[in-house]
């Protein structure tokens, strides 16, 4: 017996994700939706005996085809037949939430629970809710819950039984518009009645999608219709527009939220919570046109300080540890090949990558507090402005904030923005936004070279990054065609994270460095030892890595660099903390790093590392959302981008007696 099928619909941010989790626990899988590259989560959910397949829809504010992530829900809600749709809704905001239950209604769907998440938060903020008479008034079964607090679970998943075995008479409610509108909903409707679309479709959805011009709908319709019955109904629903003077699609959703604002009256009332006037008062900083920068700067420094206050003495006490442990392990190794191999090339340049792990749980730590306290969705409205004027939307600064931790992810999240230039241009820019790996690099240059400034250095590499990318959304975006779509953005409550939370985050986001040294960076050190030991030691003139150093020694001397630098950044393409491994076997130690380079040097070293061509995983994320060419066109930027920084800042540097 197939197993029946539970489909979780709701806005972004409303905790879809959580009740998911809690839903299938470790029975979930991630793949993508056949023919696009929006992300599938599916997982079993078993209760009472029964087994249930759960599918996790894109968050989606309505469900006209204006994105993937849209078309992508409202295709599966349409042809995936679902057993029942949970409707997770955000309880401090049901108006706003409550219009994508009103598109699920108008769908003709009737297996449907409403999932009321963050009924907690709701009554902090002063709001009251009669579930009761909300689940009346809209017709369907509607379970109070705070995902995040495991509150109310239990009677949402015995519900979703009761639903799928057909126990719930639902009758959900429709919206109803103004008598003009109904009018042409009836006319088109009856247009419609004569085709096979009738047994397919409901024909009251149909004219809906057509009167707010839905171009999949259109396909569809002019399919059944023909082309000339498919203008003669558009011809109608123009005049109709010339009467209300603009576009049918905002009338209509005018009228929804007005239908929706009336039916929240019956079922919920607002008073005024404390924590309203202290949100307020923040916001009023946080997003201030002057304050708000100022406050930016200070909460990212801030982080810089904290990630290298209480992570170098860690770093450099997991670094310790390696070295006495490989001084320990060397006489117990009687073969001078082996011990070589195991002790300067795995201990030294996979431990030396390791010691960096501090660090690397730390950003992730600080930027999981920042996004679960509201503060990310705040910077992303400070930002839209700007990211505007340099020929980004607004959105973008999600795949941006998302490139701090990984460029390869961030790369696969602007698939959410609306328009192919948007979506192109912050591709092409993203790899410039310094990644966790690029944070070990960075934190070890800066430390072996600039000690208790190290903060303020790392902060200026980030400053760099960050205004080389908006430069070069600048120049991209004039070579682009398209227009940018508008920014829209929920901002969330203030709320301080659970410290398990955190951790959680943390690691879950952290683990994939330690995973990474245990795999591509371990051969790469193997590699990177055998290259400097053969066919003779680094230091006689005839090792591999040598002999390919000197082959790109002239073009690294144009920006004060040795062949060791250009042999650590040739291994850094297939990861960046290939570049710290390399040092640590090429040199040794990080005193001789220090012997051996200047600090104008090491800094020259780590601009370049920072915005030169993007590890391989980063390059095959772009050719997957695009193309090789614009992969390929990514890598040569970046790499003279990289190249001409590098030059300036060393002569500029040495014009200064740096």
């Amino acid at each position: 017996m197939a197993m029946k099928v539970i489909a979780l619909a709701g806005n972004p941010n409303v905790g879809k994700t959580t009740i998911f989790n809690a839903l299938t626990g470790m029975h979930q899988h991630v793949g993508n939706w056949p023919g696009v590259t929006v992300e599938k989560k599916e997982g079993v959910f078993e209760y009472g005996g029964e087994r249930f397949l759960v599918v996790d829809l894109p968050g989606t504010y309505s469900l006209t085809a204006h994105s993937i992530d849209e078309l992508v829900a409202r295709n599966f809600l349409l042809n995936g037949n679902p057993d029942v749709v949970v409707n997770v809704v955000d309880a401090t905001s049901i108006l706003r939430n409550l219009y994508l239950t009103m598109e699920i209604f108008e769908m003709g769907l009737k297996n449907i629970v409403i999932a009321l998440n963050k009924i907690d938060l709701a009554e902090k903020k002063g709001i009251r809710i009669d579930v009761g008479k909300m689940s009346k008034v809209l017709g369907v079964p509607v379970v109070p819950l705070s995902a995040k607090e495991g509150e109310g679970l239990g009677e949402l998943k015995e519900v979703i039984i009761r639903v799928a075995h057909g126990e719930v008479e639902e009758n959900p409610i429709i919206p109803h518009y103004d008598p003009e509108v109904e009018r042409e909903i009836e006319h088109i409707s009856r247009v419609l009645e004569g085709t096979k679309l009738a047994s397919k479709y409901p024909l009251r959805w149909l004219a809906i999608k057509l009167l707010q011009r839905d171009e999949e709908v259109i396909k569809l319709v002019e399919r059944y219709l023909g082309k000339e019955g498919l203008e003669s109904v558009m011809t109608h629903i123009n005049e109709v527009e010339e009467r209300y003077g603009k576009a049918m699609d905002l009338v209509i959703a005018g009228q929804k939220y007005e239908f929706i604002d009336g039916l929240t009256h019956e079922f919920m009332s607002y008073g005024q919570a404390a924590g309203d006037v202290l949100a307020d008062q923040l916001d009023r900083l946080l997003i201030h046109p002057v304050y708000g920068f100022i406050a930016m700067a200070l909460v990212f420094y801030g982080v810089f300080k904290f990630v290298f206050a209480f992570g170098l003495p860690l770093q450099n006490w997991l670094a310790e540890a390696f070295t006495l442990f490989g001084n320990w392990l060397a006489p117990h190794i009687s073969n001078q090949a082996l011990r070589g191999l195991i002790v300067d090339g795995i201990i030294g340049g996979v431990g030396m990558v390791l010691s960096f792990f501090p660090l690397v749980f730390l950003l992730f730590f600080a930027l999981s507090f920042l996004e679960d306290f509201g503060y990310m969705a705040r910077v992303a409205v400070l930002m839209e402005g700007i990211l505007r004027k340099f020929g980004l939307p607004g959105k973008s600064i999600i795949p941006l904030m998302l490139g701090l931790g990984c460029n390869v992810p961030a790369v696969m999240s602007t698939r959410t923005l609306d328009d192919e230039k948007d979506r192109l241009v912050t591709m092409f820019v993203n790899p410039f936004i310094p990644c966790s790996a690029r944070l070990s690099v960075i934190s070890f240059l800066s430390a072996i070279f600039f000690g208790k400034d190290s903060a303020l250095v790392a902060a200026s590499i980030y400053v760099l990054a960050f205004a080389v990318a908006l430069g070069s959304a600048w120049l991209v975006s004039r070579f682009v065609s398209g227009e940018s779509s508008p920014f829209v953005i929920e901002l969330p409550e203030y709320l301080i994270p659970s410290g398990k939370s955190l951790l959680v985050h943390s690691w879950e986001r952290s683990k994939e460095f330690v995973q990474k040294a245990g795999t591509v960076i371990l051969l790469g050190a193997i590699f990177i030892w055998y290259l400097s030991n053969y066919p003779a030691p680094v230091g006689t003139g005839r090792s591999y890595a040598e002999q390919i150093g000197h082959f790109f020694e002239p073009y690294m001397r144009l920006m004060g660099l040795d062949w060791r630098a250009a042999v650590s950044l040739l291994f850094g393409i297939i990861a960046k903390e290939n570049v710290i491994s390399t040092l640590g076997v090429i040199y040794g130690s990080p005193e001789a790093i220090r012997n051996a380079m200047t600090p104008l040097q090491g800094y020259v070293l780590m601009a370049v590392t920072t915005l030169y061509i993007p590890c391989v995983a980063t390059i095959g994320a772009i050719k997957a959302e695009s193309n090789w060419k614009w992969a390929a066109l990514t890598t040569a930027y970046m790499i003279t981008v990289a190249s001409i920084i590098g030059i300036l800042i060393w002569h500029l540097g040495i014009a200064l007696g740096w």
